[in-house]
């Protein structure tokens, strides 16, 4: 006659049941991080700030278009810069940056929620106006006055989506790889 088991439990079966387990929670955990990761900076995230900066540029057209005539100016005078950019304390050409202004400190607290204007020689005839906001993901509003076809190119550089706003002037939104990101903003 065989014993019968009261209780006791084999430590492999207690040691398989436990990896199970864990791995049943990890699979759970990742899920909905990933989830949450894809709804916050997910492409659906895109509307709400897409809204949020339309409705910003449309109370300062102005503002935005003073900046940009300022960064044509800037450009107009280094013409070899490879990038100038702007930030409400300093201007940069290249690799040598100056003081703003009190002209152009005024210019650009009049932009809502820019962190910088950029112009690459890269992207001639284009002027970058940066929105890092509170976090990520990093918006973008374009000023292309001659480009006929903003979307394609915005697909090309990587940008997840595009909006337009008034003639020459676009919404881009973020640059999800960051490799692509980094080739875009050297």
């Amino acid at each position: 006659m065989k014993p019968q088991r009261r209780g006791r439990r084999s430590p492999v079966r207690i040691v398989l049941v436990t990896l199970i387990v864990v791995a049943a929670l990890v699979v759970a955990w990742r899920g909905a991080v990933l989830g949450a990761l894809e709804l916050h900076f997910g492409s659906g995230f895109d509307k709400k700030r897409f809204d949020r900066l339309e409705s910003e540029f449309d109370r300062s057209p102005a503002a935005f278009t003073q900046a940009d005539a300022r960064m044509r100016e800037l450009v107009a005078a280094h013409p070899q810069a490879p990038r100038v950019s702007w930030t409400r304390a300093l201007v940069c050409v290249g690799d040598v940056c100056e003081h703003a202004t009190a002209k152009d400190k005024a210019i650009y607290e009049a932009l809502p929620d820019v962190d910088l204007i950029v112009y690459q020689s890269k992207d001639s005839g284009r002027t970058f106006f940066r929105l890092f906001m509170q976090d990520p993901p990093r918006y973008t509003i374009m000023h292309a006055p001659g480009d006929t076809d903003p979307a394609a190119w915005a697909e090309n550089r990587g940008f997840r989506s595009i909006r337009s706003l008034t003639p020459g002037w676009v919404i881009l939104g973020p640059i999800p790889d960051v490799d692509r990101e980094n080739d875009q903003w050297p």
